[in-house]
């Protein structure tokens, strides 16, 4: 009776609407609660970009002012006050922003590096001239000058590779600090034709000393997007886009000195390669830009880091090289979900230039006539040239669209041998170890009121008339893709994609594919699977759907289901782990956002998911739970654990029969200190155990230390250790292994241990000049022992020979094991023992001598070594990765941009 007689009395005021909301009403239209700024008109050179805001335009521009608290009271009006101003002219937007700060003493203003990630104050334009609630073009500034910018895209992503060439300026005084932005109109992009033009516009604020961000927009962390929750600047009449040309030519020039075998003849010591280039940007109209680059420089490119592979996966590395970084939002073809397990990469863009693919390319007979104290030496490029490559990116009418094209050249590899007297037994310079090759990639996406639908498509084309390379690598493989999502109101979405491929070839090319990890069609046990040694073809397909709750104050979610076909195959312009797989998956998050009882914030999420192959094999049963907190002093956690079910396991013997997959269970804890301090430190431990006695125990620490504004320090060692009960070692045909269809499978025990470290100094002389040095030392061992064979298919524990399975395993002098089996079969070696050490380092002094043109000095370092023992040994070993074999690098690069 109280609640309904609270409701009586209450009714009036939940069905009556403010009197704005009544007045949208009667006029049809829902009420746009975004705040509205008017930009005003200014003459050219009316604006002095010195950061005061003293001239008289300013002070006639209307103001953006009620900033609201994104972070850490959501909603609550920040402590200090933020003002933002817009004017624009033929040529550029301007932006003034004032920062209020009652103690202007601790501005944070710390210099960096362009584009760096700093602890700083920080104050932010993005604008969104395409006005279509999905794509902003943002630039900040901190008080000390330094710049970043950004792309958003697809409402809630960050292109953190996106440059554009324009100015600001930022002073301080008694009462805080203020930034003035010039933003040129060539680094937007909208269409023209319209004489009054609305765009969409957020203004932001970081004052770091407090731990706030601030919008003039309100973006909270319950809503289900971010560049949809822009405000609107209005009132801008007239403009017409610029023609946009950028021509950024180049030159540079690389020093290697390396050690070698002094008998090989294609060794040089020294060897210099002089390089020009250029990367154009042409805007072929208001909406479209085609950028090109003509013998691209990767010259300056850090190192991959170093690391020990035993599984049958590939490794993925970050793509960094700028031309294919920059803009990849326009390829993205990822549908947003909680859920993330086995999802194939349609665009792996490291696949252009990579590594030549033909590394056996010297004929048996010339290896053959110099065995006997004879050699044989090869000479092969490290990758592909890129002859040249091109994007078309931008829009057209409600399509974001992008098209690339790249084109790699015939790479050739040469080889001498020489008999056990010295005398030359074969030789011949130019043997094609990789084939022309022309890789594409089209994308369009475009939104229909609450639905957003797009399409890809990848396709790389060989000449592979050179019957070596013809049945290494197919001829053609194409992928065609479609994706789409719909808004279900505020905060659900539903979104899915499906994508087929077809790779094409020879017969033995086709099969390479057939056998290859992602797919293993030679599973003698996988009845749902032939392997046809005489198609010319391949094809597959792949797909999921996600239905999500993307906004909300506390309850968030996703269910996932997705598969992927035995046949589909991504992997030669993208990046794919395995075929064969499909799974459901659910997440159930809870998030407070709101500060109370010492926390900032905190989140807590449950996941399971279930996995299996089309062949009904249930290779994947799991759940567990995840947190995150933050404290009121800025201290905060997050923590994850995992157990998963006794499972089949189809990749243990990478081919071969099935085996069984241990239940195991595994937890982290990443921990971080208040960021705002000089001295800030973090950790990440992982532990790992399985029931057949499996373990694995990662602890990384990680301590940043800012003796001054223009210097930071950070160092993280690294120590992991652990045990694989069953790695996999070989495998091989053996008539008494009847049971496992004529092949022998064999694992051991391997012990394993990994330190590193990571050490970054980074030294800002103004935001323009930078100097860099980061070194990082690696040594992993491993030592076998146990060794094991698979008995018959299924097996969870495997037979120990000399125990359980019979035979005899003697442990050998240089490390490694001979075993004789007890069932009549052939003996055979198990791999040695290893120590590998490793150490790479770079130093790198940028100048960005004036707007878009850099200066760049580079030396790297690399140095390797490898002990057959599989020991660790701190001496030997620590110090051997600072005096085994070195090889250096010297970069030098000088670009200069032209452009309006």
């Amino acid at each position: 009776m109280r609640l309904a007689l609270l409701l009586a009395l209450a009714a009036p005021l939940l069905l009556a609407p403010p009197a704005a909301a009544q007045t949208a009403a009667d006029s049809g239209a829902a009420p746009d609660l975004r705040p509205q700024i008017a930009a005003a008109a200014v003459e050219p050179g009316a604006v002095d970009l010195d950061g005061r805001l003293d001239e008289a335009a300013w002070g006639g521009a209307a103001v953006a002012s009620g900033f609201v608290q994104q972070r850490p009271t959501p909603g609550a009006a920040p402590s200090e006050p933020t003002e933002a101003r817009v004017l624009y002219d033929a040529k550029a937007v301007y932006v003034g922003m004032r920062m209020v700060d009652s103690r202007p003493a601790q501005i944070d203003a710390r210099l960096g590096r362009r584009d760096a990630f700093l602890e700083t104050d920080w104050a932010t334009v993005m604008i969104d001239s395409y006005d279509d609630d999905r794509t902003a073009f943002m630039f900040r500034v901190n008080p000390a000058g330094v710049q970043v910018d950004r792309l958003l895209f697809d409402d809630v992503n960050e292109d953190q590779s996106w440059d554009a060439v324009w100015d600001v300026a930022t002073s301080r005084d008694e009462g805080g600090w203020t930034a003035e932005f010039r933003i040129p109109l060539s680094q937007l992009r909208f269409a023209g034709g319209a004489a009054v033009q609305t765009w969409g516009l957020n203004v932001q604020r970081v004052h770091f000393r407090t731990g706030e961000t601030s919008l003039w927009a309100p973006v909270l962390p319950s809503d289900p997007g971010y560049v949809s929750r822009f405000g609107t600047l209005a009132d801008l009449r007239g403009l017409a886009p610029p023609r946009q040309l950028e021509v950024v030519p180049y030159l540079a020039a690389s020093v290697e000195r390396a050690p070698g075998d002094a008998a090989d003849p294609f060794f040089r010591a020294t060897e210099a390669t002089p390089r020009v280039g250029a990367d154009v940007k042409y805007g072929i109209t208001s909406d479209l830009t085609l950028t090109a680059t003509v013998n691209p420089d990767f010259g300056q490119v850090e190192a991959d880091p170093a690391q020990v592979n035993l599984g049958g996966f590939e490794l993925f590395f970050q793509e960094r090289r700028p031309f294919f970084v920059e803009g990849t939002d326009v390829f993205s073809l990822r549908p947003r979900r909680f859920f993330s397990n086995n999802r194939p990469n349609l665009l792996y863009t490291r696949r252009i230039g990579r590594a030549p693919q033909r590394r056996q390319f010297v004929p048996a007979s010339v290896s053959d006539a110099a065995t006997d104290g004879g050699a044989v030496y090869t000479d092969a490029p490290q990758q592909s040239t890129i002859l040249g490559a091109a994007k078309l990116s931008g829009r057209v009418g409600r399509f974001s669209v992008g098209v690339l094209n790249a084109t790699t050249g015939n790479e050739y590899g040469r080889y001498q041998a020489f008999d056990g007297a010295g005398g030359a037994v074969g030789g011949d310079d130019r043997v094609l170890v990789e084939p022309l090759a022309n890789y594409l990639v089209g994308r369009a996406r475009g939104t229909f009121g609450q639905t957003i639908a797009g399409g890809l498509l990848t396709s790389v084309v060989r000449d592979t008339g050179d019957p070596a390379l013809g049945a290494l690598l197919p001829t053609m493989a194409t992928v065609a893709g479609a994706d789409v999502e719909h808004r279900l109101g505020d905060e659900w979405l539903v979104n899915g994609q499906l994508a087929g491929s077809l790779v094409t070839g020879s017969a033995d090319a086709v099969a390479r594919v057939q056998r290859a990890f992602p797919r293993l069609y030679q599973r003698p046990d996988a009845d749902h699977l032939s392997l046809d040694p005489a198609a010319r073809s391949l094809a597959g397909f792949t797909g999921e759907v996600n239905v999500l709750k993307a906004g909300g104050e506390h309850w968030l979610g996703g269910l996932h289901a997705g598969a992927t076909s035995p046949g589909f195959d991504a992997n030669e312009l993208g990046f794919q782990s395995r075929a064969d797989f499909a799974n459901l998956g659910l997440v159930v998050v809870y998030q407070d956002n709101e500060p109370g009882g010492g926390l900032n914030r905190w989140n807590a999420n449950a996941f399971l998911g279930l996995g299996g192959t089309f062949g009904g094999d249930r290779t994947a049963t799991f759940g567990g739970l995840e947190g995150s907190f933050q404290t009121k002093g800025f201290w905060g956690a997050n923590l994850n654990s995992f157990v998963g079910a006794r499972t089949d396991d189809d990749r243990l013997t990478r081919g071969g029969p099935l085996a069984t997959s241990p239940a195991a269970a595994e937890g982290s804890v990443y921990a971080y200190s208040d960021d705002r301090r000089p001295v800030a430190v973090s950790g990440f431990v992982y532990g790992f155990r399985d029931e057949l006695g499996g373990w694995r125990l990662s602890v990384d620490p990680e301590v940043e230390v800012r003796p001054a504004p223009a210097v930071s320090f950070e160092v993280g060692p690294s120590v992991s250790v652990g045990r694989n009960a069953r790695q996999y070692v070989t495998a091989f045909d053996e008539p008494a292994a009847a049971a496992t269809f004529g092949r022998r499978y064999v694992f051991a025990r391997l012990d394993q241990a990994t330190l590193s470290l990571q050490a970054r100094l980074n030294w800002t002389f103004t935001p323009d000049l930078t100097l860099q040095l980061y070194a990082r030392p690696f040594v992993s061992t491993g030592r076998y022992s146990r060794v094991q064979t698979l008995g018959e298919p299924g097996q969870l524990r495997l037979p120990v020979f000399g125990e359980d399975a019979g035979g005899a395993a003697a442990e050998n002098g240089d490390g490694s094991i001979t075993v004789t089996p007890g069932d009549g079969g052939a003996a055979f070696d198990v791999a040695e023992n290893f120590t590998s050490r490793a150490l790479q380092g770079n130093a790198v002094l940028r100048w960005e001598y004036r707007p878009g043109s850099a200066l760049f000095l580079v030396w790297q370092q690399q140095r390797s070594g490898f002990e057959p023992d599989g020991a660790l040994r701190f001496g030997r070993d620590v110090g051997g990765v600072f005096s085994d074999p070195v090889a250096n690098v010297f970069l030098l690069k000088l670009s200069y941009w032209l452009g309006g």
